[in-house]
């Protein structure tokens, strides 16, 4: 606080913060909570991450919740922050105080109900541009040739085009040309590009079946919750989640579950699950986990999928 209050020219005043108590338990494990008060008029909450912070899209959907409870404006209170992802917090709108950096918009800059409204409708990324983003965020390298794309993705090379301008459009990628080549390299490392695509990212999920537990089902990759437990600690669900996908075919099923026992809850995919899967019996990761975030707020969830990212990217 001694920080704050040298770095703003103002009085800081800090006090435990006992809202938490009607909040779920995870966010007392998450953050430790003050109430801050500037010049003895402006109060906030400041939210101090106790270890790894979750990406930019669990963040915000945190501080609209911590919003509603408190009626202050919050702020991520951290130990450091790397450009990258200061750039995204900043993108995303998402105060924060390091030990070195300050970024408090709505003491001036922005207003609160500004901050806190409900978000605008943001363009969203074709099947074909979400894909291209994978296959980016999959590879090693910072550069990749748009020319071995349409079999990689499964995509003509016109989709392929259409792609590559949506993402540059989008500020996430820089197009440039090495020969007759077209080269596409992301705005940011992996991680941050993928926290600052978050909001663009699509559902793959175009609809939901039930199915008899049998050799046809057995023969799905995994999806879901199913599949996160694959990779991480998570426990396997009783119903098992798997992911279908045809240009061609249907699949016939129930709308509803009946037994989850007998049937398997089948996802209907915009795109081919197992496309950019590295294991041929479980969908890619980076689709399975937007596939999920969707979902009712779950701590145990929210740490398999970081710790996913974690083992993509360190």
């Amino acid at each position: 606080m001694l920080f704050l209050a040298n770095t703003l020219g103002v009085r800081v005043a800090a006090e435990p913060w006992d809202g938490v108590n009607s909040l779920p338990y995870y966010f007392d494990e998450t953050y430790d909570f003050r109430k801050v008060v500037f010049n003895g008029e402006i109060t906030c909450l400041f939210a101090k991450a106790r270890g790894e912070v979750s990406t930019v899209n669990a963040v915000t959907k945190h501080f609209i919740t911590l919003h509603s409870a408190s009626n202050m404006p919050i702020v991520l209170n951290l130990y450091n922050l790397s450009n990258e992802r200061r750039k995204a917090f900043i993108e995303a709108r998402i105060p924060f105080v390091t030990d070195n950096q300050i970024y408090l918009p709505f003491l001036g800059v922005l207003l609160q109900n500004e901050l806190y409204a409900e978000p605008k409708e943001r363009e969203k990324l074709m099947p074909s541009a979400q894909m291209l983003l994978f296959a980016y965020l999959y590879s090693n390298g910072n550069e990749l040739y748009t020319s071995t794309m349409p079999e990689k993705i499964g995509v003509s090379a016109m989709q392929v085009t259409r792609a590559v301008r949506q993402l540059k459009r989008l500020n996430l990628f820089d197009v440039f040309k090495e020969g007759v080549q077209v080269v596409i390299k992301g705005r940011l490392n992996h991680r941050a590009l993928y926290e600052a695509a978050e909001s663009y990212l699509i559902d793959p999920v175009r609809d939901v079946l039930y199915i008899p537990r049998d050799e046809q089902s057995s023969r799905l990759p995994l999806a879901g919750i199913s599949a996160l437990s694959e990779s991480s600690m998570l426990a396997e669900p009783n119903l098992r989640t798997v992911a279908f996908y045809s240009k061609s075919k249907k699949l016939h099923g129930e709308n509803r579950l009946i037994d989850s026992e007998k049937q398997v809850r089948v996802e209907l995919w915009k795109y081919d699950p197992l496309m950019l899967s590295v294991q041929k019996n479980i969908a890619d990761p980076l689709s399975v986990i937007v596939s999920l975030k969707n979902e009712h707020p779950n701590e145990r969830v929210e740490q398999a999928i970081n710790g996913v990212l974690k083992n993509l990217w360190g």
